[in-house]
């Protein structure tokens, strides 16, 4: 991908590992000068992650049907008019290739899913998230739902904005009222579908950080 393509409000990932641990936290190219790019400030289980001037950062983005990326490094940091960092814009961007763990956000949303065994398909059932990714959810239901079983899931992010695929049941949880925690990862979800989570938890965000909840 040709460094000229990059674009002001590009959603992307800053990639950070310590340790043995990577993880990716959403961010967003807020403007563009000749050598620096201006980014949305990441977050981090609520918080704002400064980063320090002079570390060395990972960038992550789709282009495309592929995923692809650079390495920099933090030259400034800004708070307003909303937090941002500055990095050197990169000379090339090449192809990535990683297993994701994706940033989860503490969100409820409506669910509606309908569990299927043995090629047959259940009712409908209705649910609420606890926290969604763009690999997975954690919602509650009254419905008994065991490990390993498939189902086709709705979430709806936003009253016109419904993602729609298949998943599998990993985690069952009971708790001390009749609702039951399933946890699920997708499976067949389309990356139009996957990038529309990832915008989501985004804005919502930079929303809660407007307002002054985190």
């Amino acid at each position: 991908m040709n460094p000229n393509k990059l674009r002001v409000n590009q959603l992307i990932e800053i990639e950070l590992t310590e340790g043995d641990e990577t993880e990716y936290l959403p961010s967003r190219i807020e403007e563009i000068k000749e050598q620096y790019l201006y980014i949305a400030m990441p977050m981090r289980k609520g918080t704002l992650l400064p980063l320090s001037t002079g570390q060395e950062i990972k960038v992550i983005m789709r282009h495309k049907s592929s995923t692809v990326g650079f390495v920099t490094k933090v030259v400034g940091r800004r708070r307003e008019p909303i937090p941002y960092l500055i990095i050197d814009k990169p000379e090339r961007i090449v192809p990535v290739h990683q297993k994701r763990e994706y940033v989860r956000l503490n969100v409820a949303l409506p669910v509606r899913f309908r569990i299927i065994e043995e090629g047959e398909e259940a009712e409908i059932e209705e649910g609420l998230t606890i926290d969604i990714s763009a690999g997975g959810a954690l919602f509650t239901t009254k419905v008994v739902v065991q490990p390993e079983q498939k189902m086709k899931i709705e979430i709806q992010l936003l009253p016109k904005n419904i993602i729609s695929c298949h998943a599998h049941v990993v985690r069952v949880f009971k708790t001390d009222k009749q609702d039951i925690k399933v946890a699920i990862e997708y499976e067949d979800i389309r990356e139009v579908e996957r990038d529309k989570i990832f915008k989501f938890i985004f804005e919502k965000q930079r929303e809660w950080i407007k307002k002054g909840l985190i």
